[in-house]
């Protein structure tokens, strides 16, 4: 903390840094250049040494391995002047070993009753002692010792088997010499043809150890070969040899880097491969368990076997990276000089901005006089100086106005005040709002974070249809309340001729991004509900999916939609379900999901399901539960967003139809007295006086004509259905076609206060009918334009 105090105050501390950390990058950049060449480099050169010294190790050991082959091969092509005879069959065998020091023993086995005298098994055997040297003759046959079942001698049966020299697989002899061991063997034939004995020259594997050991590039590296039994020839562990399973140890312990490369030495490739694993470690391989140690493997085919060498990759860059350590000692002993003298001469150069300073406490205490030292220079200190000369004079005159600015500022939060309250009254603030209906029951609520807020709600009924938003302007405060104030307003100016929610959004959309220089925009909800039928269509815009409440409680879905402000051509799009009635419709902003207790922990969707879930299902009793709900999660946390809340239920009641009837006229207006006595037949039979009778005539005529005219296009034919229906409440009147969609509603309210130049044309007819029936309700129904006319009996 202290360090950055010091940096903070300080530019010749700061300038320092910053020099220095340039100069670091720089160094360090070409620095790692030239240590990663080096690396590259001696990497070649690991890589092409290991090669030499496995190749080499692999030729002398193939030597050894040809040359045992060669001596046993060219004794069994003399054996039939010794070997037949008991007598002289030692002297083959004293003459080879002798001849060959690779020879550990060499044994003579002969098939079943051979020499009779001797029993059924007579394997004469010499053996070298490994310290002395000397020779000594043995014999492993015997009654004990049958050759089909002997480890040591299994090389009868495949030499045999295969008739010709067959390298066995290395075993640890428990008859002869007790040592590790390999045996090459050689079949001897009769004049018949047939295999009357085994020649096997028995190979101590511990000159497998010396060979490669002597061949290994460093004498860091590790050296392992493995025969095709999986087990160990040599390996760095003495006691794996002959004891350890290569593949079955390397599964056990589920180390896939290992079975991989044991896979591949045991398909006798030749190849390199870095492996950093525990195992490894364990088996004495690598020396660190977190160091990457590079292998080396090739195939020793004669035998079968693979050889390996492991070299550490830390012993590999044990140059480079001695050379990157004394780069950076190098670089540090650098930077801590270029650090001293930029210091010296930064502050050197700064020494005029001290004395600046100095005389700017002054000014800072009050004394707007302060004399400014003289500074002779004409660099940016001088023009500092000049420009702090000014702020003196300005400062004074500041203080005049910051006394009359406090005096304006207590205006201001009246003015506040007065703001808040032209808000709220812009929100509907009479609840139940519609007491003469029993279809919708509405409660809404919106408390802001600040004195004004940027959340909104509205709601009215136009022809039978619940036009109804609630928004979220981005940003809190003065600037939110205006938007908010422009989004109301056109919501109810393009709602008020405009049913399509969609098309709403669309058209706020548009006039809300014109000139949108604050780059503010709302998230808003726009849904109209069709009162008689209960059919939603509603169009999002970024906001928060409404709950639905009934039989069951779910998100109503909704569409990503870009919120209304920011792209002026977006396509909105519409939506549309159907609310059966008794269903409450929650509409909040993220204010209620996003409210933060002392933890900032939110409120949060899930809670609000679990109080939707046990709430009485009235929209004031929900919005007043859910309310006491944040208030008592949030606790003394300041409210950080508006809290806004929108519930509505709907509520309409079926009603018995006691009277219906219909009629079926084609698009002619010449069939317009059809329709008067249909009408006529509807209100004779509703008992309705003569008055009524041709009001309901003119309206419904009106109406029909409207579509004959407009519905179907020039010169083509179209039906048009009149259903009458009624109920103990009300008549309806609904009429429908199958032509082109039209909404007579979409027409604006006439002015009847213009006179008749003033006012546009057309409009009237409607008009007429809105005067004459209780409401009007236009909708498109599976391709059916649907016109409904209500009045009240």
């Amino acid at each position: 903390m202290r360090f950055f105090n010091i940096l903070n105050k300080s530019v010749a501390t700061r300038t320092t840094i910053l020099v220095l950390i340039l100069v670091t990058v720089l160094v360090l950049v070409g620095g790692m250049w030239q240590v990663q060449h080096v690396r590259g480099i001696i990497s070649e050169e690991t890589h092409r040494q290991a090669n030499r010294s496995m190749d080499g190790a692999i030729r002398m050991m193939d030597n050894r391995i040809s040359n045992v082959e060669t001596a046993v091969n060219t004794a069994a092509a003399y054996a039939d002047i010794y070997a037949t005879q008991e007598s002289r069959a030692s002297e083959m065998l004293e003459r080879l070993i002798a001849f060959n020091e690779d020879i550990a023993a060499i044994t003579l086995m002969y098939k079943e009753n051979y020499f009779p005298q001797h029993g059924r098994y007579f394997a004469p055997t010499i053996t070298r002692d490994p310290v002395s040297g000397k020779l000594e003759m043995d014999e492993i046959g015997g009654p004990e010792n049958d050759f089909c079942y002997l480890e040591t001698d299994s090389n009868w049966i495949y030499t045999n088997l295969l008739d010709r020299g067959y390298w066995c697989l290395p075993y640890m002899d428990s008859i002869s010499t007790k040592r590790a061991m390999v045996s090459y063997s050689v079949p001897l034939h009769d004049a018949n043809g047939q295999t009357y004995a085994v020649l096997c020259a028995d190979v101590d594997l511990r000159w497998v150890q010396k060979i490669v050991e002597d061949a290994k590039p460093y004498q860091y590296s590790k050296v392992m070969v493995l025969s095709r039994d999986s087990q160990y020839v040599c390996h760095p562990n003495q006691e794996w040899i002959q004891s350890i399973n290569a593949i079955c140890y390397a599964r056990q312990t589920k180390d896939s880097d290992f079975i991989d490369i044991t896979s591949r030495m045991l398909r006798w490739e030749k190849g390199k491969d870095t492996i950093t694993k525990g195992f490894l470690h364990q088996s004495s391989m690598v020396e660190d368990s977190d160091a990457a140690s590079v292998f080396y493997f090739a195939p020793i085919e004669r035998v079968q076997w693979s050889v390996c060498f492991s070299i550490p990759e830390n012993k590999i860059m044990e140059g480079p990276n001695q050379l990157r350590s004394n780069m950076l000692f190098l670089l540090g002993t650098l930077l801590i000089a270029i650090a001293i003298v930029l210091n010296v001469v930064i502050r050197a150069q700064l020494r005029p901005m001290k004395m600046l300073e100095e005389s700017a406490e002054d000014v800072a205490k009050g004394n707007f006089l302060t004399k400014l030292p003289e500074i002779k220079t004409h660099d940016e200190i001088r023009h500092l100086r000049d420009s702090f000369e000014q702020m003196q004079f300005s400062l004074a005159k500041y203080v005049d106005e910051l006394k009359a600015t406090t005096a304006q500022k207590a205006s201001i939060v009246s003015e506040l005040k007065v703001a808040s309250d032209i808000q709220m009254s812009m929100l509907p603030k009479t609840y139940p709002p519609f007491p003469e209906r029993d279809d919708i029951d509405i409660f809404g609520q919106l408390k802001p974070a600040k004195a004004v807020g940027g959340d909104l709600f509205d709601f009215f009924i136009r022809d039978e249809k619940l036009m109804f938003c609630i928004g979220d302007v981005s940003g809190k405060g003065v600037p939110a309340s205006l938007v908010m104030a422009v989004t109301r307003a056109l919501f109810r100016s393009i709602s008020a001729h405009e049913a399509s929610p969609d098309r709403i959004v669309s058209s706020i959309n548009g006039a809300m991004s014109e000139n949108n220089d604050s780059s503010m925009f709302v998230t808003l909800f726009v849904g109209v509900l069709d009162l008689p039928t209960g059919r939603l269509r509603y169009a999002n815009a970024g906001h928060d999916a409404p709950l639905i409440i009934g039989s069951e409680i779910c998100h109503l879905p909704v569409d990503a939609n870009l919120p209304v402000g920011i792209m002026p051509d977006w396509k909105y799009t519409v939506q549309e379900t159907n609310i059966v009635p008794q269903t409450i419709i929650f509409l909040y902003t993220d204010g209620l999901t996003e409210a933060e207790n002392i933890d900032h922990n939110l409120f949060g969707e899930q809670r609000i399901l679990d109080i939707a879930k046990t709430v009485q299902r009235t929209p004031r009793e929900l919005i007043d539960q859910m309310t006491e709900a944040v208030h008592k999660y949030v606790g003394e946390a300041e409210q950080s967003d508006d809290l806004t809340m929108l519930a509505i239920q709907y509520t309409k009641k079926q009603l018995d139809v006691r009277f219906q009837r219909s009629i079926t006229l084609p698009n002619d207006v010449n069939e317009v007295p059809r329709l008067a006595e249909f009408v006529d037949s509807v209100c004779e039979a509703m008992d309705f006086d003569m008055g009524t009778t041709m009001k309901l005539n003119l309206a419904i005529e009106e109406a029909v004509v409207n579509v004959m005219n407009y519905a179907y296009p020039a010169g083509t034919k179209g039906d048009v259905n009149i259903e009458a229906q009624a109920n103990d409440v009300r008549l309806k009147f609904v009429i429908t076609d199958s032509g082109v969609p039209f909404d007579p509603t979409a027409k604006k309210e006439v002015d009847t206060t213009l006179s008749a130049e003033e006012r546009s044309i057309g409009g009237l007819g409607i008009h007429l009918v809105r005067q004459i029936m209780d409401s009007i309700n236009y909708e498109r129904v599976g391709g059916t334009n649907v016109l409904t006319l209500r009045k009240k009996l």
